[in-house]
């Protein structure tokens, strides 16, 4: 899994890089309701849109995930609750089993 993270990681990083320094010249960001007007490089309007959504987008995957997280959690309580909590006492009752059909 480590190695298919880096093969995509990689490749991408190089891919961002490219981009950044072939989108350098200086546009004009003007914020419309706000009488301000900002210089700055053409890749770094794109860059920003872009990790705005993918924040709005894990967050979004986060919340609908919630009750699913929920239910796992739930159903692991659940579950240590029903399990017998001394895993060892029933190792020992089981070798006193044995040991007697063995001596009958």
């Amino acid at each position: 899994m480590r190695i298919l993270y880096w093969i995509i990681s990689i490749p991408l990083a190089i891919l961002i890089a490219i981009f950044a320094v072939s989108n350098r010249a200086l546009v004009t960001l003007s914020l419309w309701p706000l009488p301000y007007e900002v210089d700055m490089p053409l890749f770094l309007p794109i860059m920003v849109a872009l990790l705005i959504g993918l924040g709005i987008g894990l967050t979004y995957e986060w919340l609908v995930h919630g009750k699913h997280r929920r239910a796992v959690k739930r159903m692991d309580s659940e579950l240590r609750r029903l399990r017998p909590e001394d895993t060892g006492s029933n190792t020992s009752s089981d070798h006193k089993a044995i040991s007697q059909q063995n001596a009958s």
